[in-house]
Parts: C-alpha cells; sequence; structure tokens
C-alpha cells in the first residue's frame, strides 16, 4: 500500500475521532478521575488467596492447564504498562495469524459497517482491530491482576462531567450503557471508581455454565462491584436500580427471540435485545452511556455522554435503534477498538443474505 492510502485512512480515524469530541463534548474541562473520590475502603489487587487455592487445588486435571495460565498472566501484570501495551500489539498480529476463522469474522464485520471506505482503509482497520483486540487482553490483565485502583487515581480523567453530576443529581437509578470496545473490565472497574462514592454499583455479565470460570469472574470482577449479577438476574438488576443503584450494562450482543428485534448498528440490521429498555421502563432509571478511551500519552479518559432522552419511548424499534446509536457513538471516536471478532450479524431479516 503506498503512503497516500495510509495518509486516506489517518485522516479518516481523525475525522471520526473529531467527529465524535463535537458530539460528546459542551466545552466542559476534563476533570481529574481522582477529584471524584471519597474515602472507601481501597480494592484489593489481584486475587484473593481462596481463589487461587479453588483454581489451582482443583480435582479435574483441565484446571490444572488454567492455574498455570492465570500464573503467567499474573506475573505479566507486574510488567511496566508501556510494556504490556506493545506486548498487547504483538499478541494481537499472532491473534489474527492464527485463527483464520476469527479473521473471517472480523473482515466481514467491517465490510458491511464501512463499506464506505476503500479496501486498502479497510484492510488497515481490520489490522488495527486486532491489535487492539490484543492490548485490550493486556489491560484486562492489569485489572484482574494488578491495582487498578491506583491506575484509576493516577491514569484517568473525566470529560463529560455535567452528565456524570447531572445524574448523580437525580434520585433515579442509573443504567451505565456500556459495550464492548476495549477492555470490558477497564471500562467496568473504572465506572465503579467514579460512582461507588456516591451509589451501589453493580457489574452485570453473562455467567458462564463451567463453575470454576464463573468463580474465578466473581473473584476477578466482582471485587469491584457492590453486586455482580448475570445478565439474566433481573431481579436483583432491577432491585438494585429501584433502590438508587448504578446498574453496568453492555447489550451489544447478538440475539434471536422473543425478546429482540432487528435495528441497524453501523448501518447493517442486527438483532438487537430490548431488554435495556424493559428494564428501564420497569425500573424508571436514567440511561447513561459511557466509554473509556485510552490517550496517547498513556491516560485514560472517562467519557459520559448526554442520557438517552424519551427512553424508553414505547416504541421497540425505536428504543433499540436509539440504544444502538448511543453504542455507535462510543465506538465511532476509535473504531478500532470495538470488539469486531464477535458475531454481532449471525441472525439476519428474512430474504437478507448472511454475512458469515
Amino acid at each position: 500500500m503506498d503512503i497516500s492510502n495510509y495518509a486516506r485512512v489517518f485522516a479518516f480515524s481523525r475525522s471520526l475521532a473529531d467527529n465524535a469530541r463535537k458530539f460528546i463534548s459542551d466545552q466542559t474541562t476534563v476533570t481529574k478521575a481522582s477529584d471524584f473520590r471519597r474515602d472507601l475502603t481501597p480494592v484489593k489487587p489481584g486475587l484473593s488467596i481462596s481463589a487461587w487455592r479453588k483454581v489451582m487445588f482443583n480435582a479435574s486435571p483441565k484446571y490444572w492447564a488454567l492455574a498455570l495460565i492465570l500464573i503467567f498472566c499474573n506475573a505479566l501484570a507486574l510488567l511496566p504498562k508501556s510494556l504490556l501495551i506493545l506486548l498487547g500489539k504483538g499478541l494481537g498480529k499472532l491473534i489474527a495469524a492464527l485463527s483464520p476463522q476469527l479473521r473471517h469474522i472480523v473482515n466481514r464485520n467491517i465490510d458491511a459497517c464501512f463499506s464506505s471506505l476503500s479496501p486498502q482503509e479497510r484492510s488497515v482497520l481490520k489490522k488495527r482491530s486486532f491489535r487492539e483486540l490484543g492490548i485490550s487482553v493486556m489491560e484486562t490483565l492489569l485489572i484482574w491482576f494488578g491495582d487498578a485502583e491506583k491506575l484509576y487515581r493516577g491514569k484517568t480523567d473525566i470529560a463529560g462531567e455535567q452528565h456524570l453530576n447531572a445524574a448523580l443529581a437525580q434520585s433515579r437509578g442509573i443504567i451505565l450503557l456500556a459495550c464492548h470496545h476495549g477492555s470490558l473490565d477497564m471500562n467496568a472497574s473504572f465506572g465503579a471508581f467514579t460512582f461507588r462514592p456516591h451509589r451501589k454499583y453493580v457489574f452485570t455479565y453473562r455467567q458462564p455454565s463451567d463453575k470454576v470460570v464463573d468463580l474465578f469472574l466473581q473473584e476477578a470482577r466482582g471485587k469491584f462491584a457492590d453486586g455482580f449479577y448475570a445478565v439474566n438476574n433481573l431481579v436483583g438488576i432491577l432491585r438494585a436500580l429501584k433502590r438508587g443503584g448504578v446498574v453496568w450494562y453492555a447489550p451489544d450482543i447478538e440475539v434471536k427471540n422473543k425478546n429482540s428485534n432487528f435495528a441497524d448498528f453501523m448501518g447493517v440490521p442486527a438483532s438487537t435485545t430490548v431488554a435495556l429498555a424493559k428494564i428501564a421502563l420497569s425500573s424508571k432509571a436514567l440511561v447513561l452511556p459511557y466509554g473509556h478511551y485510552r490517550q496517547e500519552d498513556g491516560r485514560y479518559t472517562l467519557q459520559f455522554y448526554a442520557p438517552l432522552e424519551n427512553f424508553p419511548s414505547g416504541d421497540a424499534a425505536a428504543d433499540t435503534r436509539k440504544m444502538n446509536e448511543a453504542i455507535e457513538t462510543i465506538v465511532q471516536a476509535h473504531p478500532d477498538r470495538y470488539w469486531w471478532v464477535i458475531k454481532r450479524f449471525k441472525h439476519r431479516p428474512e430474504g437478507v443474505d448472511k454475512i458469515y
């Protein structure tokens, strides 16, 4: 590829970022995240001894390999963050090289969502998406095994402060609308450090069927929250919201059942859950879109967007589209950091060709 094509891709990425900043900011200043802290019991870095014991001394041999992997990951998390980022880039390249299936998914997703780009521009975006995927893995290790609170206090800033403060000023519960963009664990834990001084905070997740893996996730993620609920635990989620709590929720996963309908995502019809609208309706909660962005200097910006207006409206099609628009806004500043390895368009409307 000649230099002119690289220049076009760079200009494209810069224009997306500029448009995103214009949309999400009302000319407010960026505030250090630590300015929002109140006195709380510090979160202990790493896994608890009991969690290590349950994984390492499990009777089933299949978990011995998992224990060795976790020990290796724990050692990696001790490395300087700048080195981890470099290792993440290499890991992303390795994933792309070793997994033709993931390359196929990424190729199809980006070709569908960025059809206006030239083939050369899409090629660069695909390569960068794998690089960012590897970085997200390393950032997740920092959260699981490192000192996440120290990272939050020293390396994060808050933008969209007016939206954050306005949400906290209300007595309503808050649904923190996130998505699969960058490290989910970094996104959720930074959200916890921001909100827990003010509200109870609940982390939702898709519960794995393996009990040991589930235990690990509960230990690695649950320490950041006041509650750790599976996404289908509607009783717990609604209870938290009705009591004025904050629920971290990432609904941008392919679903196809009676609680979904097709709504455009990045210009492509996507089977989209209506659960967010139903939860907001039942709890009367505010829906506050939220993203985190790694900056070139190694700091992170936590961006709070304007809450969804007239949501839910009672129109399932309009509500799912509005939710997807909010997720598009989170993604558009750094489209290469979205998890394009997800089969977001697995199910298609009747009569529409398959993507994968």
